[in-house]
């Protein structure tokens, strides 16, 4: 393991935030080539990754992120096109950095042959349009090619009196040249920087160019300032030279003789500059100089001064750190317990009647509930962090089947527990690569359609209750249930009496698929099992609704917690049980005369409809007193009311959910257990699986 291994974890979360924000960009980019705001944010971004790989001693990675930040000069230059294939070429290169991160944690040595094919590739994209930059001279700052000069074209009367008057107190007065590197593409940051620190042990008097046109990058490589200090030559070159990206600097004592080049004609001003003056005059304020010179600096200091204080004041509103998932899970584990003790205090108290520990307990409630509000919030996490990666899949994909789409996101915002965002990410995929592979027409096929050429992908999530909808809906061709059925019978899967909507939800069978042929997208038989399985594992329903023609929509729902759950605790029996409580639309007292027998189960009438009952003590195997009376807990399920059965009410609780052996597991009638207040365990029912076993 190499020297820096301290800062491993650091850069890898850096670099991984790094790199999606350059896919992010880069995808928008594509769009909106002509945006010179996102460029500015992508250099950033590259320019922090090299040189975080640089500081690691990750040659590989910064040099292939700096072949890709030429492309990216070459963009906002204009001697490159961004067109779908440049584009596409940088996506490469930003898939392959991430690769070489993986094999960096794998702790694998980085080879150059890795990147030797995107070198060659970005070479010849650089190359092609070398010969057509050289061919043209510009000039934009003071002195841009030869040798450094130190020099001034632009010095007052008013400077030299300063100078001279400084010399007086004791003070140098030094004439500094700098050079930045020639692949520096934050120049005005740079340059801000260099100045900012030779302030911290002397002033600035004068800049060439403009101290305006320093910050704001609007030279090309070199500038010159007249630096007064009381330090000596040695630590003015050691002050500057521990700023990086400077290819060459001169510091030079100040001679008057020597260092006032003449004038020089004016430079363009910008057009905001312009504006100002003519604003100035129009209201009557003539500045002579050097008051001129004066006001415009101190304009400029209160200017930087403001923009400073703002950027600190927003830097203290946006704080937040990283903290290890296993110390949060620590934290809620004793949260969890601190909730099991709470609640056997709570029926204690009741239970012995003691009034004088009535206050303080109630208290103790409250500090729990808000320290448990506080940690769930803590782990809660925007599904941004797995939205973020699709709308590049989805570019990819359509350009790999030559179609035409559309992924409009909303509701990226919307948080849910780190461990359901961390599980999220496979079951989408699946769905929007079948979205984008079976859904989505061909351009041709939806024109002959009478649709839009390019189709559309809507990905949306937002909170209801204590419940995140999520909704993956596309315009395409829809599920055809004859297509599927046929399918299915080829399977050998029986369809005799299933009505359209429920032949449709065959898709959820595990192997199916309609697919004629195998891609590399879809149709090898596995996907939308394999989604049902995992939003089940998480606590969560999946719902599908089609239209052959218009398209189909699927609506996940997904708990915000898998840890802390409001629920309905039932009595079966001798057992007690606990029903989660987001699933729960009613509780109603039914006689046993009510229940009907049709040809396969029973039914009560909800609603103006039948809805299938669920002796629960006969599932599991309990023995129970008939009465002749039941509490049935009516629940909604994939949009279809059950009638859950039970003996006795206890009443809605706030339950800590412990993991089961995973024997129970498989028998997909308990999604784990419970600490009552009394010390006793309590299972609580999977309703969705019970549920769907019932069909």
């Amino acid at each position: 393991m190499d020297d820096n291994s301290i800062y491993r974890t650091l850069f890898f979360e850096e670099t991984d935030d790094h790199l999606q924000q350059l896919n992010d960009n880069v995808l928008e980019l594509e769009s909106n080539p002509n945006d010179a705001s996102l460029l500015n944010e992508i250099f950033r971004s590259a320019h922090t990754l090299k040189g975080m790989a640089a500081t690691m001693g990750y040659d590989v990675m910064t040099e292939l992120t700096h072949k890709m930040e030429n492309i990216f000069e070459k963009f906002k230059e204009g001697s490159v096109d961004v067109t779908s294939s440049s584009i596409s070429l940088v996506f490469r290169c930003l898939d392959k950095l991430s690769s070489l991160v993986e094999d960096l944690r794998e702790e694998k040595e980085l080879t150059h042959d890795s990147i030797e094919g995107l070198l060659a590739e970005l070479n010849a994209v650089e190359q092609g349009t070398r010969q057509e930059a050289d061919s043209v001279e510009e000039v934009v700052g003071t002195f841009q090619s030869g040798d450094l000069v130190v020099g001034f074209r632009q010095l007052e009367d008013s400077d030299l009196h300063v100078i001279k008057s400084a010399i007086n107190d004791d003070y140098q007065a030094y004439s500094v040249s700098v050079r930045l590197e020639e692949d520096s593409l934050l120049k005005g940051p740079r340059a801000f920087l260099i100045m900012e620190k030779l302030e911290q042990e002397g002033d600035i008097l004068h800049t060439e160019p403009t101290t305006e046109a320093l910050e704001a990058g609007n030279f090309d490589s070199d500038f010159h300032v007249i630096y007064l200090t009381k330090n000596d030559k040695d630590r003015v070159l050691e002050n500057l030279m521990g700023n990086s990206e400077i290819d060459e600097i001169k510091v030079e004592y100040f001679d008057e003789d020597r260092h006032m080049l003449g004038e020089q004609t004016f430079e363009a001003l910008p057009i905001e500059e312009i504006v100002a003056s003519e604003e100035s005059i129009s209201e009557g304020v003539v500045i002579e100089e050097p008051e001129a010179q004066a006001v415009k600096e101190t304009v400029q200091v209160e200017s930087v001064t403001k923009s400073a204080q703002q950027h600190h004041k927003n830097h203290n509103n946006n704080q937040s750190i990283r903290v290890d998932l296993s110390r949060l899970d620590l934290f809620l584990n004793l949260v969890s317990e601190l909730v099991v003790y709470r609640n056997q205090l709570e029926e204690v108290s009741t239970r012995a009647n003691i009034a004088d520990i009535k206050e303080s307990l109630e208290q103790v409630s409250r500090l729990t509930s808000e320290l448990q509000d506080l940690v769930l919030k803590i782990r809660m996490q925007q599904v941004k962090v797995v939205f973020s990666r699709f709308p590049r899949m989805v570019r990819d994909l359509s350009n790999e089947l030559n179609k035409e789409m559309d992924l409009i996101i909303t509701g990226e915002e919307t948080e849910l527990d780190k461990t359901v965002v961390s599980e999220l990410s496979e079951p989408l995929v699946h769905l929007l690569r079948n979205s984008v592979d079976h859904g989505i027409e061909t351009p041709e096929e939806r024109e002959r359609l009478g649709k839009d050429r390019k189709g559309t992908i809507l990905l949306s999530a937002f909170q209801e209750g204590n419940q995140v909808m999520i909704t993956i809906e596309d315009d395409g061709k829809g599920l055809d249930p004859a297509v599927i059925g046929a399918s299915a019978e080829r399977k050998g899967i029986y369809t005799d009496g299933l009505s359209e909507e429920e032949i449709q939800q065959l898709i959820f069978h595990p192997g199916f698929s309609t697919a004629k042929e195998v891609t590399n997208i879809s149709g090898r038989g596995v996907g939308m099992d394999v989604v049902k399985s995992k939003i089940t594992s998480l606590g969560g329903t999946i719902e599908l609704r089609s239209q052959v023609n218009v398209g189909t929509r699927f609506i996940i729902k997904l708990p915000l917690t898998l840890s802390i759950i409001e629920a309905l605790m039932v009595r079966i029996g001798n057992e007690n049980f606990a029903i989660p409580l987001d699933i729960v639309e009613r509780v109603v007292m039914i006689r046993e005369e009510e229940i009907e027998e049709t040809l396969n189960e029973e039914v009560y009438e909800f609603q103006g409809e039948m809805i299938p009952i669920i002796r629960t003590n006969e599932l599991l195997g309990v023995e129970t007193m008939h009465t002749g009376k039941h509490y049935a807990i009516i629940v909604n399920i994939d949009q279809r009311y059950y009638g859950i059965l039970s003996d006795e009410l206890i009443g809605q609780q706030e339950i800590v959910i412990k993991k089961i052996d995973n024997i129970l597991q498989q028998i997909r009638k308990y999604q784990g257990a419970t600490i009552l207040g009394d010390g006793s365990i309590a299972l609580i029912l999977d309703i969705n699986a019970i549920c769907h076993d019932q069909r």
